[in-house]
């Protein structure tokens, strides 16, 4: 008992972990979701109430079909546009369009208690309210991720969950008691109050400081797009798919089944406003509170001990057991107990197990797997479940006990596919475990699945090294896993791998009950794990590290210099400056590099030490050298480190050590990119330091020089964005220069192309003008490269990666879709611009004259303009055509680039000067 008190107290402890800062948005986000939640379930109850009042049981069958069908479509439709909407935007216009049907639903609706007069408002309010309960509170917990970053969201979520619970139980209870005092139509003034209250909310929370949700799109964009063809093939080749799409398509088939009995069932005992205060209290409040309690505290239990197929099982046999008292009594009590079960069993015990059994599975697969579930088969097995009842009632004229001895049967089945998904989902972890491609973290769960971790358990301990050292890594990121014992077992494993994994992880812990395995490793290849591990949990570690100095194994010195360096408060005075200069004259390259790291545990009188051996005649040495002054940030070493970026042995040593200074030499790398009298070799490397400080500021200083005029410089900036972009998607790139660069390269794409257009027929190989085509042939393609790399910057960059290989494909029906894409997404400005670029070639002189007042330009005209391009490449190619050519007109242009260009450029130019004389 003192336990479980413990346990509950450190639960709302987390639970309620709100710090100074978030209170007031964590309070408004929480009133938002639980206004939301109030608001539907006020609405769920009136549009079924509506529903059974005004029409017999019967058409309920054709209504699920319909609500599946269409309100599919719509929710399919709205994900759609929203990926191209803002979040703010659609917030908005959502809040307008669903007051204004409330209103125009008030109007179409009549009394309970009236005959209907417009049969169509009745289903169309029915799948209105399907549709709002998507919308709606899949937009309320997107406006939460964009408020909180990930590490309050973690502290935060479980409070806005509360709120959205209670908003559920709120609206329910609201429900019945206010329809006697109010009547069902009117309640719709109720909720229409609520959606405005959430919406003064959601304005109060994205007032608040530091909340911004300007770039967040209205639905996230990071669902797999898929292809009937394509699940299919996946759903013949994985058995463990098969199972899945089994397990929903009956779930959501029993669901509509057992819905339709207790909706029969309450009519029977409950007409008029009594009938919606029935439903309101029924689902609002004890669905919920059953399915909160439930996640709460027995979910986690359940599957820490039995498992997936445990975790699974227990929705239909608690179902089959209430669908059997129905069976002996059927009656409202024992049709809403099948109901409660099956209603809380499939938001707790059932999604967390589906959860669960998604998890072996191929992350693009799942991602695509899931899209599919929801858009398809989810709708597919409602509208099935509403076929089968069209059968069982229309055709067979079945009562309440038949249905519910259909429901058993379906139990049945379900359970033995539990059974299967159990068998599947050990063999798919065991092939993904060999595969090292489990990916634990993407299930996003807080619970030990008691197989999962055996499987895992059993790898570690086995006698491939690749797969234990990778089933190790899993175990220790897994949630509540105690890994002490394994740490214990696999200190003395066989395979050296496993070992040095061990320590590393031991070391992270600071766990020390393995340090006589460590001591008798210090010999072995694992020493270096060994000694950082041994540093980290000695009770006397100056007296160990001073020992280990000695050590004869140099990667155990290497070790714990690193250790002191990255540790000064270890061993303070262990390494001596004698001890560095000793060392750093040493004949042997490796004890030098160990010079340079042991600087970083003793920098205040070595630095003329550390300089020298920046200038190493071993390269391995410099790049410790590097790597010392990027550790010590000290800005007089930055002359040092921007001179190595030349050099593509030690280039990456220095670009982290660069990236090591951060945001503290920004300004210095922005002036250094933007300097032209710098070596273009070290220009194209500063983008890739920027790229490795991750903030706004990296950003704006990169985007200030997209239009640099070298194309080498210019593409190194645009994949430096690009990458940012993929790591830091948080980051606003979206800065005007991106969309003027756009209709810069445009504008150089057509210009290129009227210079390539004289020479498209000069084909002859060897021969300078064919070398000038093919070069030009080559620039486009870089071109629209570049394009689409700008438009990943401003738009879903996943998305426009696809179109460009689309493109680049050529013809056919993806390079249609990715055209319909790029017109559905671009700004009008930027498509009147780019989609001509992508016609038809014949085309491109056109509507580079139309666009851009580009006329069509003979070979003279184009070698004058192509001479002025600045481009070298292409300078020396128009220089070797013209000379080709005998186009003696542009001598004049050619001299000037002998007197006044480099090296290259010049010889060239007076061989052409030669020739043409």
């Amino acid at each position: 008992m003192l336990r479980f008190v413990r346990w509950l107290r450190a639960y709302f402890r987390n639970l309620f972990d709100v710090r100074p800062g978030e209170y007031r948005r964590t309070i408004l986000m929480a009133l938002y979701l639980m206004s939301i939640l109030f608001a539907y379930y006020v609405l769920k109850p009136v549009s079924q109430s509506m529903f059974l009042n005004k029409f017999d049981v019967e058409r309920l069958p054709y209504l699920y079909i319909f609500v599946a069908g269409a309100g599919g479509f719509l929710a399919y439709s709205y994900t759609k546009l929203a990926v191209r909407t803002s979040l703010r935007t659609a917030v908005n216009a959502s809040t307008i369009i669903v007051l204004l049907c409330l209103v125009s639903f008030w109007l179409l609706l009549g009394p309970v208690e009236e005959s209907p007069r417009r049969t169509w408002a009745y289903y169309l309010f029915s799948v209105w309210v399907s549709l709002f309960s998507i919308v709606f509170v899949s937009q309320g917990w997107l406006v939460a991720a964009n408020v909180f970053d990930t590490r309050e969201a973690r502290r935060v979520y479980g409070l806005l969950g509360l709120g959205a619970v209670l908003g559920a139980a709120f609206g329910g209870s609201f429900t019945a008691l206010f329809v006697e005092t109010f009547g069902t139509k009117n309640l719709l003034w109720g909720s229409a109050t609520l959606v405005i209250l959430a919406w003064v909310c959601f304005r109060l929370t994205v007032a608040q400081p530091g909340v911004s949700i300007d770039r967040a799109k209205a639905a996230e964009t990071e669902a797999e797009d898929f292809t009937l063809a394509d699940i299919g093939g996946a759903i013949r080749r994985y058995r463990h798919l098969q199972v899945i799409i089994g397990i929903i398509t009956l779930t959501y088939m029993v669901d509509v089944t057992v819905e339709y009995q207790f909706s029969a069932i309450a009519k029977r005992y409950y007409q008029g406003d009594d009938l919606t205060a029935f439903l309101g209290s029924f689902r609002g409040l004890w669905v919920n509170l059953l399915t909160f309690t439930l996640q709460l505290f027995l979910t986690s239990f359940v599957v820490s001990r039995f498992g997936v197929g445990g975790t699974l099982q227990i929705m239909p046999v608690t179902l089959a057991i209430a669908s059997m008292a129905t069976v002996v009594s059927p009656g409202i009590l024992t049709v809403a107990a099948a109901r409660l079960s099956e209603a809380a069993g499939r938001y707790s015990f059932n999604r967390t197990g589906m959860e669960l059994l998604y998890l072996p599975l191929p992350t693009e697969l799942k991602n695509r797997t899931k899209a599919f579930v929801d858009i398809f088969v989810d709708r597919m097995a409602r509208g099935l479940g509403g076929a089968l009842l069209i059968l069982l009632t229309g055709v067979l004229d079945l009562g309440t006990r038949p249905i519910a001895a259909v429901v058993i049967l379906m139990t049945m089945v379900w359970i033995y596919l539990t059974h299967r998904a159990q068998r599947e989902y050990i063999q798919t972890v065991r092939k993904r475990l060999a595969s090292r491609r489990l990916d634990l973290e993407s299930a996003r769960l807080t619970v030990n699945e008691p197989e999962t971790v055996k499987l895992l358990e059993q790898t570690a301990e086995g006698d491939n090294p690749r797969q234990a050292t990778y089933a190790l890594t899993l175990l220790a990121e897994t949630p509540g896993y105690a890994l002490d014992q394994q740490l214990r077992r696999l200190a003395t494993h066989s395979s050296p791998e496993v070992r040095a994994r061990v320590f590393e992880l031991a070391r992270d812990r600071a766990f020390p009950d393995i340090q006589p395995a460590a001591l008798a490793e210090l010999e072995s290849e694992t020493g270096a794990k060994a000694a950082a591990y041994l540093l980290r949990v000695a009770p006397n570690p100056a007296e160990l590290a001073a020992r280990l100095l000695q050590h004869t194994s140099l990667l155990v010195v290497e070790s714990v210099l690193e250790e002191l360096g990255a540790n000064h408060d270890l061993a303070p005075g262990i390494v001596s400056q004698e001890w560095i200069a000793e060392a750093a004259r040493d004949w042997d390259p490796r004890r030098r590099s160990l010079a340079a790291i042991a600087i970083r545990a003793r920098h205040h009188d070595t630095d003329a030490i550390l300089r020298d051996l920046a200038e190493d005649p071993d390269h391995n040495v410099v790049a410790a050298a590097c790597r010392t002054m990027g550790a010590l940030q000290n800005r007089e070493h930055l002359p040092l480190l921007f001179a190595r970026l030349t050099d593509s042995r030690i280039r990456g040593a220095a670009i982290e050590a660069l990236a090591r200074y951060g945001g503290r030499i920004q300004g210095t790398l922005a002036d250094r990119l933007a300097d032209s009298s710098l070596p273009l070799a070290i220009r194209r490397q500063i983008p890739r330091v920027l790229q490795r400080i991750p903030d706004q500021r990296s950003v704006d200083l990169l985007l200030d020089r997209i239009a640099e005029p070298d194309l080498t410089l210019r593409a190194a900036i645009l994949r430096s964005l690009s990458k940012l972009r993929v790591a830091s998607p948080h980051l606003d790139f979206r800065g005007e220069s991106v969309a003027r660069q756009v209709l810069h390269e445009a504008h150089y794409y057509f210009t290129l192309h009227a210079s390539l257009a004289p020479f498209m027929d000069r084909k002859t190989p060897r021969r300078p003008s064919s070398l000038l085509a093919r070069t030009l042939e080559e620039r486009l393609r870089a071109t629209v490269e570049r394009l689409f790399t700008l438009l990943g910057l401003r738009y879903p960059q996943r998305e426009i990666y696809a179109a460009w290989l689309a493109v680049n494909r050529g013809q056919g029906d993806q390079y249609a879709n990715a055209i319909d894409f790029l017109e559905g997404v671009l700004d009008r400005e930027l498509k009147r611009v780019l989609l001509p670029l992508l016609d038809s070639p014949a085309h491109l002189s056109e509507r580079g004259e139309e666009l851009f007042g580009l006329t069509p330009k003979d070979a003279e005209a184009a070698l004058k303009d192509l001479l002025h391009s600045g481009d070298e490449w292409l300078v020396a190619c128009a220089i070797a055509t013209a000379a080709e050519m005998k186009l003696t007109s542009l001598q004049p242009d050619i001299r000037a680039l002998s007197n006044h260009s480099g090296q290259e450029i010049g010889d060239v130019a007076r061989s052409a000067l030669t020739a043409l004389s």
